[in-house]
């Protein structure tokens, strides 16, 4: 027999009773807070599912439920408090109030259990939208931090960049926009910053590559512009006589075009000189780096042009000469492409192919007609150069389009 006395029973089984108390308070508190978190995930990222889903009245009437059951829980604790010098009498009050609470308590738990297994797919679907939103915005806040980093190795150099200001004022707003996002935005507005952060890394650390080593090669640079320009220049004699030849051999459709290039070829170089002058006088003058580089860039793109220009009337001369003297050589190779095209297609048989077909057999027509410019005393052979790269451009084309029915 227990040596215990009746009231110190009772206090043991009070005590145990408060504890199964408060562990069904704590289910039922955990419970309700997983479904009201998935609840509210759900309306926010997915609102119109959620309005036409079961889910939510099924949640608020269990939620509003399981509010009157913690009321009732704080009520019975605050008005049968534990004590160990309580009485029998007042021992036993409180156990009985414990033991009716409780258990309701750990019942209504498992209901709100049973809502997530019931909505389990839907729930999933939360999960999955809510995870999406998270890795969307960590993979935001990373090229954030690429920028950053960038921005701090240019800085390490101690060279101005006024480029770097912009990308860090772009990055600002797009990585503000990321961090603002709330789901009811749609996921289009959150992807869009990240893919902007993105860019915007990437473009920092290019220029935190190649920004220091475009300052360190800029004089080469200058150097190499200057002698390129007197390449230019000591062509451009060249291009009166091609341009005589022209007009002597061919008709004026043949090099009407050329006509302003010596023009083109003298501006061009002037242009160039007048950046390589400008960059001159102010790398002297100790500015930054960001005017003087740009300038060389432009004095390269004119330089381009002039050379581009330059060597055209001889260019033009020699393909005219060539298919001045065999024009079939010109429409052999056209037919020989055209013609193995042709072959490709109808014995690799896809579907779609006849489509195909149908376009090399209309490129066929068009090589026949070719032959018509050929006639006449002074037939336009840069027409006949010109439809002929069409055609073969067209061809190959049609090849592409075939091998990736």
């Amino acid at each position: 027999m227990s040596n215990r006395t009746p009231a110190a029973q009772q206090r043991e089984a009070t005590r145990s009773a408060l504890d199964q108390l408060m562990l069904d308070f704590q289910h039922l508190d955990s419970s309700q807070r997983t479904l009201r978190g998935m609840v509210e995930s759900f309306q926010a990222y997915l609102p119109d599912r959620a309005a036409s889903s079961g889910l939510v009245p099924r949640f608020r009437v269990i939620d509003r439920e399981a509010e009157e059951l913690i009321a009732e829980y704080l009520q019975v604790l605050d008005q049968h408090p534990f004590d160990e010098g309580l009485d029998q009498r007042a021992l036993g009050a409180a156990h009985r109030a414990y033991a009716d609470v409780g258990p309701r308590l750990a019942k209504h738990a498992d209901a709100m259990d049973q809502v997530v297994l019931d909505y389990d797919a839907e729930l999933t679907r939360i999960g999955q939208q809510v995870q999406r939103g998270r890795e969307l915005k960590e993979e935001a806040a990373a090229q954030t931090s690429r920028v950053a980093a960038a921005a701090a190795t240019l800085r390490a150099s101690g060279l101005e960049v006024p480029e770097l200001n912009d990308l860090l004022a772009r990055t600002r707003a797009a990585a503000l926009a990321a961090s603002g996002w709330q789901p009811a935005t749609g996921f289009a507005a959150l992807e869009q910053a990240r893919t902007e952060l993105t860019a915007l890394a990437q473009a920092a650390e290019t220029l935190a590559e190649d920004y220091p080593q475009r300052v360190a090669k800029a004089r080469t640079r200058r150097t190499t512009l200057r002698t390129a320009a007197e390449a230019v220049e000591s062509r451009i004699e060249r291009v009166p006589d091609d341009l005589a030849h022209l007009r002597r051999e061919f008709s004026i459709g043949n090099w009407r075009d050329l006509e302003p290039v010596e023009q083109t070829v003298r501006d061009q170089l002037a242009l160039a000189r007048s950046k390589l002058h400008d960059f001159d006088r102010l790398v002297e003058a100790g500015s930054d780096w960001a005017l003087p580089l740009r300038l060389l860039d432009e004095a390269r793109v004119a330089l381009d042009t002039a050379k581009t220009q330059v060597g055209a009337p001889a260019e033009r001369l020699t393909a005219l000469r060539e298919v001045k003297a065999d024009p079939e050589a010109l429409m052999r190779q056209v037919r020989f492409r055209l013609r193995d095209a042709q072959l490709m297609v109808t014995n690799g048989r896809k579907p779609g192919g006849d489509a195909v077909g149908r376009e090399l057999d209309g490129l066929a027509r068009r090589l026949d007609g070719l032959r018509s410019g050929l006639q006449g005393v002074h037939p336009d052979y840069w027409a006949l150069l010109q439809e002929a790269d069409r055609i073969t451009a067209a061809v190959k084309a049609q090849v592409e389009r075939f091998r990736g029915l």
